[in-house]
């Protein structure tokens, strides 16, 4: 108690305790809550006041009107488009989510916000179950961890902007760490970041190397997944081991250095971390590897050419990757996010972010970089902002270098690899529909063009059999066509073969067990688009295409594909029947004749995405 003249300030120590006590009761009860958040289908309805309270994010969200902000996107395959290319719907079609989304002001956020209403969010990005315990600490000051859920409520702490949480997150791991969990708390902490958790948990892992015996050493370099996140703390860990006993175990070091990919190592730790140990200076063998390792580093515009053991992924699975595309909306800029699919999770999460935004573009991976060329950074229906950009992704280092241009810009088009060649065949630019095609070299860094096709085409899809690139159907100069053409890339010249049974365009050309199948897509009827639901597969030998009986589980038109495994995946894509862009992934099995959906949805909905698979680290880092 003060007093200051007449008048007297008292405390009330228990009105803290009581105001959060009396929010928990409204929220339980579900009385006065004023915004709704749902994370993987689930809805929370819970009060602004609150969480502007303790999250920066929702209270500069809400401070600036909410959601209206970020990025601006455009479709070009919405209702409109008499070519399959055209311009975006007069009126936005509806979305498939019952609560339509536009993206925050950050797509790094993972948060979707409807530009009409502040009162509906849907958290892309964010789990459910650790939204709950999230939302559990905010009315209660405290929230109940597991080694199972931890990282989960990690993720959106960090989403959402509540280092409260993430403070506890990590006093709870640092508190939890032990012999029989270090390797699943090191692990987790790499994820997020935490060094000082890191730290704690590598000790344990330390000390049972340093009693392990030669064999047991070796095999534990050579095992998958490696024991630590980077090939560096692999390096550290086999330097501890030979210091530890070094009068008997130094000899082992060159043959435990063989087993070590240095090239994985950035360059400026290679010489502040691995030059400064002494037997990597002196011993010839030792020596010989850093040398190569530096030389590798030297010459990034030829790293894809180089690829060895030494430089490749300590990991053999491979993942679905999803790349830009355009999310619904008049005036909206494509995306440049990329998503890959946790199969763990059961979720798409963000890798990383590319350079530019792009859509209708294409992507080839070449020993596990991933090639990025052309497409539209803006949309126009005249093909006004195609580009002819070239990016090439290192998942290694998380990295992005720009290598030489194609010589036409180029959207809607087909591009692929080839033996020692990337081939882009047709599409669409500020010209028209181009029949050009171009070949880059990937040892010389350089573009050449080949044999043109034999008709302007664009929205066409394309594979690789058995040597040859094989496109299939397509618009030519605003005509939905039934084509399929061969191109021999040895004799450069390209053949007619057996028209496909539908026209279609804007669709997918897969190759699984000899086989090519043609999925998705529409054709016109009169001035109406109409999803092509038959799945047609072609047999190259007899020239002969055929009808499956299994038709695809709904309509698709430009969504990602991409084959893994024995499925063919297709991610995204807009339903011309359903008047929606679609943020699920459907797969088909040849072998089985049958559809599934996988669990999880993209960050948003998306149609002109371009679809791969890589070998991803082991451990990703989170992506803030």
């Amino acid at each position: 108690m003060s007093r200051s003249g007449d008048r007297t300030s008292t405390f009330d120590p228990s009105h803290s305790d009581n105001l959060l006590h009396g929010l928990n009761l409204l929220w339980r009860k579900q009385l006065f809550c004023d915004v709704t958040l749902t994370a993987q289908g689930q809805q929370f309805h819970c009060h602004k006041a609150v969480l502007a309270s303790c999250s920066q994010y929702f209270r500069s969200l809400f401070s600036s009107g909410g959601g209206t902000g970020g990025h601006p996107h455009a479709l070009g395959l919405g209702p409109g488009a008499q070519d399959g290319l055209g311009g975006p719907p007069k009126e936005p079609p509806p979305q498939p989510q019952e609560e339509p989304g536009t993206p925050s002001s950050s797509p790094e956020d993972k948060l979707l916000a409807s530009p009409r209403a502040i009162n509906n969010l849907v958290l892309q990005g964010c789990s459910s179950i650790g939204l709950r315990l999230v939302l559990e600490y905010l009315y209660t000051a405290n929230v109940t961890l597991s080694l199972d859920t931890v990282e989960e409520v990690l993720s959106v702490s960090k989403i959402l902007h509540i280092p409260q949480v993430t403070k506890l997150c990590v006093q709870f791991l640092n508190d939890q760490i032990s012999v029989q969990n270090y390797k699943q708390v090191c692990k987790i902490a790499a994820l997020h970041g935490l060094e000082e958790t890191k730290k704690l948990a590598n000790k344990y892992l330390v000390e049972d190397v340093l009693l392990l015996n030669f064999e047991e050493m070796r095999a534990l370099l050579d095992s998958l997944p490696p024991p630590v996140e980077s090939e560096l703390a692999l390096f550290q860990m086999s330097v501890l081991w030979l210091e530890h006993d070094r009068e008997t175990r130094m000899q082992y070091a060159p043959d435990l250095m063989k087993r070590l990919r240095f090239a994985l190592i950035p360059a400026p730790e290679l010489v502040e971390r691995v030059q400064s140990v002494d037997f990597m200076r002196t011993d010839p063998v030792c020596q010989k590897l850093l040398l190569d390792a530096m030389n590798y580093h030297l010459m990034p515009f030829r790293q894809h050419c180089r690829q060895s053991l030494a430089s490749r992924i300590r990991s053999n699975k491979k993942m679905l990757l999803l790349v830009g595309g355009l999310p619904p909306g008049p005036d909206r800029l494509p995306s440049n996010l990329v998503q890959y699919y946790d199969d763990e999770k059961k979720t798409w999460k963000i890798l990383t972010i590319m350079p530019y935004n792009s859509a209708h573009h294409c992507v080839v991976e070449v020993e596990n970089f991933l090639f990025v060329l052309g497409g539209e950074d803006q949309w126009n229906p005249n093909g006004k902002h195609s580009t002819n950009f070239v990016s090439r992704y290192d998942p290694r280092f998380n990295s992005w270098i720009q290598l030489p241009p194609m010589q036409e810009r180029r959207a809607s088009f087909y591009a692929c690899r080839l033996d020692k060649n990337l081939y882009v065949i047709g599409g669409r630019n500020e010209t028209g529909y181009l029949s050009s095609v171009e070949c880059y070299n990937l040892e010389t860094n350089e573009w050449r063009y080949v044999s043109s096709l034999p008709q302007p085409l664009a929205a066409h899809a394309g594979a690789v059999h058995n040597g040859k690139i094989y496109i299939s159907g397509g618009v030519h100069n605003g005509e939905y066509v039934p084509w399929l053409y061969c191109y021999d890339p040895v004799m450069d010249v390209w053949a007619r073969k057996q028209d496909m049974n539908t026209k279609r365009a804007i669709h997918t050309l897969a190759v699984m067990n000899d086989r090519l199948y043609a999925i998705g897509g529409n054709h016109l009827k009169g001035f109406s688009h109409l999803d092509v639901m038959l799945v047609e597969c072609y047999d190259p030998k007899g020239d002969q295409w055929n009808i499956l009986q299994t038709p695809i589980l709904e309509g698709r038109s430009g969504p990602g594909c991409a084959v893994l495994d024995d499925s063919i995946y297709l991610v995204g894509g807009y339903s011309w029947s359903m008047g929606a862009y679609k943020s699920s992934t459907i797969c088909y099995s040849p072998e089985k004749g049958t559809w599934t959906e996988l669990e999880g949805d993209v960050a948003e909905p998306l149609a002109g995405p371009a679809c791969s698979t890589v070998i991803l680290p082991a451990c990703v880092p989170y992506n803030k």
